[in-house]
């Protein structure tokens, strides 16, 4: 095979090498200071520093493949210079540069794909930070000077010129080389069954000692299985209990959502909501790091959102750094999402940073697939009637019930109860309860008789009593004449002065209820709608 020295044509396009690898070079220096900005922010503060940046995206597959693709032109340009024994140092520094800049890449690659997931020591991260704002100062002084080169540079120092003579092209820069390949296929074949023969008659005569190394082997591989299956990862699925970081937990439910619970749009991107029922394990006091608990959706990885968590109090209780108990509580969090990610295979992933007895042996990742339930379509209408228990446990609501045993609709209401004085003297005494003076004259009352509950799930701030819960889900519809009217409740409970019968409720409606032909209670539980008939 006959091969042509390649010195003519490097020196020949000397400037477009020069000019590819500056292009090159500033990429990487714009994506290297990009990542020292990242780390700065990070450092200062790290949910700040995720939603600013995309960690997954600093370094890539191209991030690598650009470093190699300098170290080869400077390797090809380091030769030239060699070969013509002109002036190396630029190069050699520049080799060095970026040797240490795609080992730096692969040290921090781990690092940058786990961050969301993941708190990383805040000392690691500043070193990282100190690295990469170095290397973005040793890339910034290897620009100017391969720009140096590109665009012109003194000839009288590196005795180049601007032609081909001046470049110093003679006739051994071009000469032909001879290279001889030789291949005996034979050959080869005869030296790999001698191989086979010497190796299968080695083996015979230690066969014990093959065999016990190669139990070892396995053994390693299988224990080596077992940790990435069950120690550094493990996998589990909607409703299955686990332990991570100290805790006991169960992702029990997961939804997704863009309005409240009135049907206020809080997003037009997606919410999902994952309800997880946790417990501290052992006596020592225990607060979950949400910061370790990311939603994965492909590549991507989403943090936590409180401020949605609060907006959605029907579904649980945010966990804001709650203290836990020895008890299961249940708590929910909230991750906002693009809306086109809503059908894509969701999963939560724990980074898990429990200590073994002989120190820690890795982080385990803890992923749990999610079967989020759309609480956007809505289910069929389910109706109940007086003297039925309407249960609300196919909805959110969990356990809430309600259940109307009788109920009338009167401008007032006498109740009776007993005046006790002195010792063992009572009287009997009544009060009348009606509604409140405001717009009374478009106003009366509609007393239930019943019994109605709410899940201790359901965030017991905002949904605490029969008015609330009246005043975030339901309407009251009735027929006049052959029109329908709809009314959303707004309304506190009327509560008697003295009396302390409260098993009754009283409730303000529209005073043209009076005339209804028809009356029913409509209660729109996110996915679900409750119909309750009064009349």
């Amino acid at each position: 095979m006959i091969l042509r020295k390649p010195y003519a044509f490097f020196i020949k396009y000397f400037k477009i090498l020069h000019a590819i690898i500056a292009l090159l070079i500033a990429f990487l220096l714009y994506r290297s200071f990009t990542i020292y900005n990242f780390f700065r922010a990070y450092i200062d503060d790290y949910n700040g520093a995720l939603n600013e940046f995309s960690p997954i995206s600093l370094i890539n597959m191209y991030s690598f493949i650009l470093a190699l693709g300098i170290i080869i032109l400077i390797i090809v340009l380091l030769s030239v210079m060699i070969y013509k024994k002109k002036p190396k140092v630029l190069y050699i520094y520049s080799l060095i540069v970026y040797v240490a800049v795609i080992t730096l890449y692969f040290v921090s690659y781990p690092t940058l794909r786990n961050i969301s997931a993941e708190l990383v020591d805040i000392r690691f991260s500043s070193a990282l930070r100190d690295f990469f704002m170095i290397a973005s100062v040793l890339q910034l002084v290897s620009l100017v000077w391969f720009v140096v080169r590109a665009t012109g540079f003194d000839i009288k120092q590196f005795d180049f010129g601007s032609d081909l003579q001046k470049l110093d092209i003679d006739e051994k820069d071009s000469e032909e080389i001879e290279v001889a390949l030789e291949f005996d296929k034979n050959k080869v074949n005869r030296q790999v069954r001698g191989k086979l023969r010497e190796f299968k008659y080695l083996y015979g005569e230690h066969k014990f000692i093959f065999n016990i190394a190669g139990v070892i082997v396995l053994i390693i591989i299988i224990f080596n299985v077992y940790l990435n299956l069950t120690v550094y990862s493990a996998t589990y699925n909607q409703g299955t209990s686990f332990t991570a970081s100290g805790v006991v937990m169960n992702i029990r439910d997961s939804y997704l959502t863009q309005t409240d619970p009135t049907g206020k749009k809080l997003t037009d991107d997606m919410v999902v909501v994952v309800k997880m029922d946790i417990k501290k394990q052992g006596s020592i006091n225990k607060v979950l790091n949400t910061g370790l608990a990311t939603l994965r959706i492909g590549n991507e990885s989403y943090s936590q959102n409180n401020d949605y968590a609060k907006e959605l109090y029907d579904l649980g209780t945010p966990y804001v750094n709650q203290a836990l108990n020895n008890e299961f509580q249940t708590y929910i969090l909230a991750y906002v999402i693009p809306k086109n990610d809503a059908n894509n295979k969701m999963t939560l992933k724990f980074n898990d940073n429990v200590s073994y007895v002989k120190g820690e042996i890795g982080a385990k990742n803890i992923f749990v697939n999610l079967k989020p339930t759309d609480l956007r379509k809505k289910a069929e209408t389910i109706e109940n009637k007086i003297g039925e228990t309407q249960n609300y446990e196919d909805s959110v609501l969990g356990s809430t019930f309600l259940r109307v045993d009788k109920y009338e609709i009167d401008d007032k209401f006498k109740i009776g109860y007993k005046y006790c004085y002195g010792t063992n003297k009572c009287i009997n005494s009544s009060e009348y309860v009606t509604s409140t003076a405001t717009g009374s004259y478009f106003k009366t009352l509609m007393k239930i008789e019943g019994e109605f509950s709410v899940d201790k799930n359901i965030n017991d701030s905002h949904i605490t009593n029969f008015d609330s819960f009246l005043n975030t889900f339901a309407t009251i519809n009735y027929k006049i004449g052959d029109n329908w009217v709809s009314e959303k409740f707004s309304t506190q409970l009327i509560k008697p002065k003295v009396a302390k019968n409260m098993s009754d409720y009283y409730i303000e409606v529209p005073r043209e209820i009076k005339d209804a032909k028809e009356i029913y209670l409509i209660f729109n539980v996110r996915n679900y709608v409750y119909k309750y008939v009064l009349k």
